[in-house]
């Protein structure tokens, strides 16, 4: 879907949940943006609405190539996998929290 949107297509793609319920970004939030902004090769307009975005795109990309060219299937979650998802989710709910605070107490602007 990314790839089609990438190309101009316009595909219905459900807005979050999170965010029309209670006002306030979900930690994904910007995510996909973010994504279609680094296919398109802005890489600062990228990393403005969420950093994860650049990196979210070179490991889908990983996963594909793996998958795809490589004919591998995924990794199995060892323990030492299980650590790393556990620091990358908890990076994630760090980031949030931050921007959170520049949004509600600095006045940073928010993407829309």
């Amino acid at each position: 879907m990314l790839w089609l949107r990438s190309r101009g297509w316009s595909l219905p793609l459900p807005g979050c949940p999170w965010r029309a319920w209670t006002g306030i970004p979900c930690p994904t939030c910007f995510l996909t943006r973010s994504v279609m902004a680094s296919l398109h090769g802005d890489l600062g307009e990228a990393l403005e609405l969420h950093v994860f975005g650049p990196p979210s795109l070179a490991g889908l990309a990983w996963i594909g190539w793996r998958q795809g060219v490589r004919g591998h299937s995924l990794p199995e979650l060892t323990p030492r996998r299980a650590r790393l998802l556990g620091l990358v989710v908890a990076a994630l709910l760090i980031y949030w929290l931050m921007r959170l605070w520049g949004w509600l107490t600095l006045g940073c602007p928010q993407p829309i």
